[in-house]
């Protein structure tokens, strides 16, 4: 979720903000300067002509946007959570950039009320999910089959979810802590981030010692055991939803597995088809 979206000129260390929650408290007089002594440190240190993209404080992500080339000074700042998608906040920033470009100043920034509105409109822009699509005997269904392949020992569900790609995690169908070695929700955004926003992403991989070795702590056999990633966009139009696993699974039972995932994310599918997923940007 955006906290934050202003413009600046990273070379002057400028900026005005567009539009700022409850969440951040933020010195105008400080923090511009800041992410422009940083942009500087980038660039005279890895020699990168592109400087400053993104940094993490804590749990919030900055995320500079440059919607004019990065040649150009110009930026758009975002204060995020550390999960949001990079690409889908690119295309927020070049619509926002769209609807205040005439009126962008460092001396006076007074855009018209109803325009600025646009803006603020775009920034806040999320799409809520409805779980009351989900009937009780489509998640039993749903589980069950998960259960039976549980029980024959074809996989070990992680984590089982719908994520959003600016909100994160907003419905679980099954998670175990146990198997969890990684943050679920942190490596979802950066699958995505390394791929697309708009595709189909399996990612398989051999297993770390330290994953074999907890997974034999929970009585587990890991011979011909590997790591699996799922994630499928839940509609043909623009989403923020996604079916995601984070599983362990025997590689011969592939095509079962990518069966049960692809007749689920199509059964959400179904159920999401009526709701109006357009952005308005």
């Amino acid at each position: 979720m955006i906290h934050l979206v202003a413009f600046m000129d990273i070379e002057t260390g400028l900026g005005r903000t567009i539009f700022q929650d409850n969440t951040l408290k933020v010195s105008e007089i400080l923090i511009w300067p800041m992410i422009s002594a940083l942009n500087n440190f980038v660039i005279e240190c890895t020699a990168s002509e592109r400087g400053l993209v993104n940094a993490a404080l804590e749990d919030i992500k900055i995320y500079l946007y440059s919607p004019l080339g990065e040649a150009n000074p110009l930026r758009v700042v975002f204060f995020t959570d550390l999960f949001d998608n990079n690409e889908y906040l690119e295309k927020k920033g070049q619509a926002i950039f769209s609807v205040l470009s005439q009126y962008i100043s460092f001396e006076t920034f007074d855009p018209p009320i109803e325009v600025l509105g646009r803006a603020v409109a775009i920034a806040k822009y999320t799409q809520v999910f409805p779980s009351d699509v989900l009937d009780s005997k489509f998640l039993d269904l749903l589980r069950q089959k998960l259960i039976n392949l549980e029980e024959s020992g074809s996989i070990y569900v992680a984590d089982f979810f719908i994520g959003d790609i600016d909100q994160g995690k907003v419905y679980t169908f099954l998670e175990s802590s146990e198997l969890q070695e990684k943050n679920s929700v942190i490596l979802f955004a950066e699958l995505l981030t390394a791929f697309s926003i708009e595709s189909e992403i399996f990612v398989k991989s051999s297993l770390s010692e330290k994953e074999k070795k907890s997974l034999e702590k929970l009585d587990i056999q890991t011979e011909g055991l590997v790591e699996g990633w799922f994630l499928k966009q839940l509609s043909e139009v623009e989403s923020d939803f996604w079916l995601v696993g984070y599983f362990y699974f025997v590689k011969q039972k592939e095509e079962e597995i990518i069966q049960y995932l692809n007749w689920t994310a199509d059964e959400l599918k179904k159920r999401l088809r009526d709701f109006n997923m357009g952005r308005p940007f």
